[in-house]
């Protein structure tokens, strides 16, 4: 059977402690897709389901991410840095899930980064190229750090996407979004967190854009 179509035995959700990725647990689990993701502390996962396996430890572990991916077909990174963005990890991260997943033999591999990382301009309007220079002057570190994420994906061999959202927002799936590799941005451009969960959690089963990077907006 093709490994990108095979059926999923569980989703490996790496950043499941966050807004994005509590979203995204809570999707996977309506679709009837098993979870096991990694926390530093347990009780920060909240979906209160026993099909969530919750591995306590650290992305800088790699026995920790070993034991995350543990009877997983697919894995979702959904990880980042928060305010005052003082850590710099997801390089180094995805590095360590990247070398993991050969380890195992895995192949499905889907990261999340954002619409301001790396150079497309060609997906972006103009004033939106203009608030990514921003950014990336406000916080090289952080800006070169994802990119370095992107590359670790790009560089895995394994049958990876890169999905590239823009703003994102609380609410309501609206159930209408766009997506692809000449999808465009703007300074208004946003997307649900719960229509980015339904795209990521689509692309690890179904995949469409396999060894692409995609952007993402409603």
């Amino acid at each position: 059977m093709d490994t990108l179509t095979a059926s999923i035995d569980a989703l490996a959700i790496f950043g499941g402690s966050g807004a994005t990725g509590q979203t995204l647990i809570a999707h996977a689990l309506d679709e009837g897709h098993p979870v096991r993701t990694l926390a530093r502390r347990a009780s920060s996962i909240s979906s209160g389901s026993d099909r969530v396996a919750v591995v306590e430890g650290s992305l800088s572990n790699p026995d920790d991410v070993m034991a995350t991916l543990q009877g997983c077909s697919a894995v979702i990174c959904v990880f980042g840095p928060r305010s005052p963005y003082t850590d710099i990890f997801c390089e180094q991260a995805t590095a360590t899930i990247v070398a993991a997943m050969q380890q195992l033999g895995m192949r499905r591999l889907v990261c999340q980064t954002g619409g301001m990382i790396g150079d497309y301009r060609a997906n972006r309007t103009l004033p939106f190229q203009w608030m990514t220079g921003a950014f990336n002057r406000k916080a090289p570190q952080v800006a070169a750090d994802r990119a370095g994420q992107e590359r670790a994906v790009r560089e895995s061999g394994l049958d990876w996407t890169i999905v590239k959202p823009p703003r994102l927002t609380d609410g309501a799936a609206r159930n209408s979004y766009t997506a692809g590799e000449d999808v465009r941005l703007g300074l208004l451009s946003s997307i649900t967190r719960a229509d980015l969960a339904h795209f990521l959690v689509g692309e690890a089963l179904r995949p469409r854009f396999a060894g692409k990077a995609v952007f993402v907006r409603n």
